[in-house]
Parts: C-alpha cells; sequence; structure tokens
C-alpha cells in the first residue's frame, strides 16, 4: 500500500511532546505542501514564525465554529477532528497523523473552523498566526502559488465527496475511507495493516455520510468476506488489495 508523502513517519524516537527540536520542525514544514518549494534557507525563516505549542491528550486546540485564526502542523503525536453532529454527540470525522495539517485562516478561505481539533495523545503542534502567515505570502511568491494550488486541490477534494456521497455504494465509501485510515495510520504487521483508533461506527458513519446501522452491516461483510479484521478500537486490513479493488 502506498505511503502518503506528505504525512510519512519522521525521526522522533528522542523527541518529546514538550519540544520539537529545530531539525523536526525543518521536516515536517518541508514535507507541507505550502512549503514545498522553498529552499533551505527559506524554510528556516519560515519556521521562525511558527511557535509549538504543547497540549496534553484530550485537550482541545481548536472549537468547530470558532473565528480561524490559527493554522496548525501535527508535530508529534495524534489529533482527532470531530464534529457536533444533528443528535448532540462529538463524532470523529479524521485522525491526523505526524505531518498533518488543520485549522485554518482567512487568507485560505476559512472564516471558521470546520471541526473541533482535540488531541487524542500528547501533543506538540506548530502553529502560526494569520498575520504571519499573510507575511509569509507576501515574502515567499513560491508560498502563495502552493496556496492557489492547494486551494484548487480542496475544490476537486470537495467534488470528489458529492460525487462519492451521490454515486458511490456505503461498501465504496466505507472501503475507500478504510484504505485512507490504514494509509496514514496502520502499522503493517504479518496479519496485515493495523489500525488502532477509537473510532465507533456513529464515527466511521460521520465519515462516509452513512448511519451507523449500516455501517455496521457493511463493516461484518467486510469481514465475513476476509478483507478486514475487527476489535475494540481497532480494526485491521487483513486484504488491502481486495479493498482497494471495492472502488476500482
Amino acid at each position: 500500500m502506498k505511503t502518503n508523502p506528505r504525512i510519512i513517519a519522521l525521526r522522533t524516537e528522542s523527541v518529546s511532546p514538550q519540544h520539537c527540536s529545530a531539525q523536526l520542525r525543518h521536516e515536517i514544514l518541508s514535507r507541507a505542501r505550502y512549503f514545498e518549494d522553498l529552499s533551505s534557507a527559506q524554510l528556516d525563516q519560515v519556521s521562525q514564525r511558527f511557535r509549538e505549542v504543547h497540549h496534553p491528550a484530550d485537550s482541545t486546540i481548536c472549537h468547530e465554529g470558532g473565528q480561524a485564526q490559527r493554522l496548525f502542523f501535527v508535530a508529534h503525536g495524534k489529533v482527532k477532528l470531530l464534529r457536533h453532529s444533528a443528535g448532540g454527540e462529538d463524532v470523529v470525522l479524521d485522525i491526523l497523523p505526524q505531518g498533518a495539517l488543520f485549522g485554518g485562516l482567512a487568507p485560505l478561505g476559512t472564516q471558521r473552523y470546520p471541526e473541533t481539533a482535540m488531541a487524542q495523545t500528547d501533543c506538540c503542534v506548530l502553529e502560526i498566526s494569520g498575520a504571519d502567515f499573510q507575511q509569509l505570502l507576501e515574502d515567499h511568491p513560491a508560498v502563495t502559488l502552493a496556496v492557489l494550488r492547494s486551494v484548487a486541490r480542496s475544490l476537486d477534494d470537495a467534488r470528489e465527496i458529492i460525487r462519492q456521497l451521490t454515486t458511490s455504494t456505503v461498501r465504496t465509501r466505507v472501503a475507500v475511507a478504510l484504505v485512507k485510515l490504514a494509509e496514514r495510520l496502520g502499522d503493517t504487521t504479518d496479519q496485515g495493516i493495523l489500525i488502532r483508533a477509537p473510532l465507533s461506527r456513529q464515527d466511521l458513519a460521520a465519515m462516509v455520510g452513512a448511519t451507523p446501522e449500516t455501517v455496521s452491516r457493511v463493516m461484518a461483510d467486510l469481514k465475513r468476506d476476509g478483507l478486514i479484521d475487527t476489535g475494540r478500537q481497532w480494526v485491521r486490513v487483513v486484504n488491502p488489495q481486495g479493498l482497494q479493488a471495492i472502488n476500482a
């Protein structure tokens, strides 16, 4: 299974959640889609505009609907994105690994945070304010061009999500979600790709736009077909190729 180059594992064995080394900051920002075209010296200038903030597990980093004033990168640990459902419960929409981007800023077209971000584990997060990011756009034309490309990709992603919701079966959407989670969070084992995450059926249902009951039936079918195995707070992709073939 392919590994997303923007969220690959970095050398963090000696990194504590309370501190992100200069080297780690540099590596994370160099993989960010906004800064991938910058030189090493330019990345050092960019890094100086970010500050590192420690968030203990289960603490809130930003609130859904709050004014979007910060852009964040996960430097160490995992962050989960939540949205308040019509039923009054918070459902998990995504779990972000090291190097992932979240939050939002007005220069990027985001006025309000679309989700609540919460530290799933102890986290070190790199954050930048709107004023500092605006200065980066003025200082580095390459960043401005990268932002425009990113906005265009986001529009394409939004169209693809709408297409899947209107034309794909729930089985296909669940398969796509599991493949993405495996790519981003999975650990390869002899039995398959293990996804350790506290995802309930309701959480997965929110991700794919279906009811929890329907998702439960689909997961049972996938397990019976030998494509996945499940347990408490984990899913193992036993047959990645078979799962990917559902969306072929």
